[in-house]
């Protein structure tokens, strides 16, 4: 099978290209390319000699799939693109710029009978599997903390808060009932804090991201009737009860990619090009975060 890459930025040098390396037993990769550096960087780290400029190249290829990185403006046109030839699509990010947007894809893919998969790693990750499994959850936080970001609050809400959001409606195990929210701002107008409450029939879920903490880490509590648990960095798990205090490591996974479920994520997409079946693609509410992020910068502008 021919895989295509396009919108490849740092982020996706260090995450995703190593994996599509490994995987080349799947399948032939091509590249798209624009920028002159990671060109640069593509041909001295991995020696490629055949790189492209832009998807229409790849789709003369022929390519039957595609993984597109980048910006999320751009993701809408290109998945579009992919989709109307017949191309199946994978997106990294949370895809364009509104609900609307990810819906038209939604209808496009059903209509061509073609896999488009949103790219949430953290649905993949081993550890907070783990905590999936847990039954009669009562309490979900979900924490994240950054030394100095920069970034407008429009874009921190729909690339990165989006994240937080999605892995609550994962792990949530019922019907999300009300949901409340708070974004401030610095003097700069970037992002300072952003916390939403979510609400189900028997368990509350608190989100929180902090812009300027002068930290850089992340966390994931949950509380059920069995006990409390502490997942750290998606690497350290920790289970309390009255009888005992338990904690797995990421040994076993010792690879980052594996960790933070980015392997498991890319070989998903792949088997399921392969087989023609999106059903261990672990999609469903994907849309919801979407929504919640959409809500939560409307309701900001109106304060």
């Amino acid at each position: 099978m021919k895989f295509g890459v396009v919108g490849i930025e740092k982020r996706a040098l260090k995450e995703y290209l190593p994996l599509y390396f490994s995987m080349r037993d799947s399948g032939d990769f091509y590249f798209a390319v624009q920028d002159e550096k990671i060109e640069q960087a593509l041909m001295q780290k991995y020696r490629l000699s055949h790189l492209y400029h832009n998807l229409q190249q790849l789709l003369d290829l022929g390519i039957d799939a595609c993984f597109i990185h980048g910006s999320t403006p751009a993701h809408f046109e290109l998945a579009r693109k992919c989709l109307e030839n017949g191309v199946h699509v994978f997106i990294d990010r949370p895809v364009g710029e509104s609900l609307t947007e990810l819906r038209q894809l939604q209808n496009l893919a059903l209509n061509h009978r073609q896999i488009l998969m949103l790219g949430f790693n953290r649905r993949f990750a081993p550890l907070v599997d783990d905590l999936k499994q847990v039954k009669h959850k009562r309490l979900l936080m979900i924490t994240k903390n950054y030394n100095n970001l920069k970034l407008g609050t429009a874009t921190a809400i729909d690339e990165i808060f989006i994240h937080l959001i999605d892995t609550a409606i994962y792990l949530i195990d019922e019907p999300i009932k009300q949901c409340n929210s708070q974004i401030r701002k610095n003097q700069n107008g970037m992002l300072d804090t952003a916390v939403m409450q979510l609400e189900t029939e028997y368990s509350t879920a608190w989100l929180a991201l902090d812009a300027h903490s002068n930290a850089d880490d992340e966390q994931i509590q949950l509380t059920s009737d069995r006990g409390h648990y502490i997942l750290n960095d998606l690497q350290e798990l920790e289970i309390q009860n009255q009888l005992i205090k338990q904690v797995s490591t990421s040994k076993k996974w010792s690879e980052p990619a594996e960790l933070c479920g980015f392997y498991q994520m890319v070989r998903s997409f792949i088997q399921a090009v392969e087989s023609k079946t999106s059903t261990k693609l672990k999609q469903k509410n994907i849309c919801l975060s979407h929504r919640l992020c959409a809500q939560m910068l409307k309701s900001a502008k109106q304060k």
